[in-house]
């Protein structure tokens, strides 16, 4: 029997990967590797951008809703032939400001943010929700009360007991600041729009709108050209004045 070694034919099939060939086949897994890092990487950015801007138009969205209820509805109160504000709603006092008996509005100015307070009156079953989405299931008059303020932590806080206890609605706010639109001139119009801090006593009776603006954070704040805060601006009518 021959054990000699084996020949050329032999040799070619018992041959594997030379070190050229190995590199080659390294090289492309690296760019297949890469190319799959680079989309996985694009489409979480994708994503991460998709949810900040979805947060952002949530806490908007829920912001404009509730303080547009709430302050549309101040001085609200139910059968007027039967009725009146100064008996459903009297005098009291807190934190947040005075308000007279009758008074539906009131606030105060802070550079650390602004606090709106309104109140009115809802029957049981009519469905108007104060500040926390609670509506009168009392089968009484009840007065509510709205609290809104800004925290430290940035959160827009609202109340339901003139700021004894609060709750965050929405976060990431930077900025909460509100003018009154006051009939100055008799006229029955918004004439001059003046912050808590310079509406007196007995202009807050003459109060027809609410510039409400509120700075949030922008998620987008580190990209180039893009502003530290985006702000909202809304004027809100009561609908009691109107």
């Amino acid at each position: 029997m021959k054990t000699g070694r084996p020949g050329p034919a032999a040799r070619a099939l018992q041959a594997g990967f030379g070190l050229v060939e190995l590199m080659v086949a390294v090289t492309i897994g690296l760019f297949v590797v890469a190319g799959i890092g680079a989309v996985f990487v694009n489409f979480k950015q994708a994503f991460n951008t998709q949810d900040a801007l979805a947060q952002l138009q949530d806490n908007e969205r829920l912001a404009l809703t509730l303080l547009g209820s709430t302050i549309e509805s101040a001085g609200y109160f139910p059968n007027p032939v039967l009725n009146t504000a100064a008996t459903l709603m009297p005098a009291v006092s807190g934190g947040y400001g005075s308000l007279a008996a009758g008074q539906a509005l009131v606030g105060t100015s802070a550079a650390a943010g602004d606090t709106i307070t309104t109140r009115f009156v809802t029957s049981g079953g009519d469905g108007l929700l104060n500040c926390l989405g609670q509506t009168n299931t009392s089968g009484a008059n009840q007065v509510f009360m709205n609290t809104f303020s800004l925290a430290p932590s940035g959160d827009l806080l609202c109340s339901t007991d003139g700021g004894v206890t609060t709750n965050a609605i929405v976060g990431s706010v930077a900025g909460f600041s509100v003018l009154y639109g006051v009939d100055t001139n008799g006229l029955g119009t918004a004439y001059s729009y003046l912050p808590a801090s310079s509406v007196t006593a007995a202009q807050w009776r003459l109060v027809r709108t609410a510039r409400v603006t509120i700075a949030f954070r922008n998620p987008f704040a580190g990209q180039a050209g893009q502003p530290p805060t985006v702000s909202w601006t809304q004027i809100i009518s009561l609908l009691n004045k109107s």
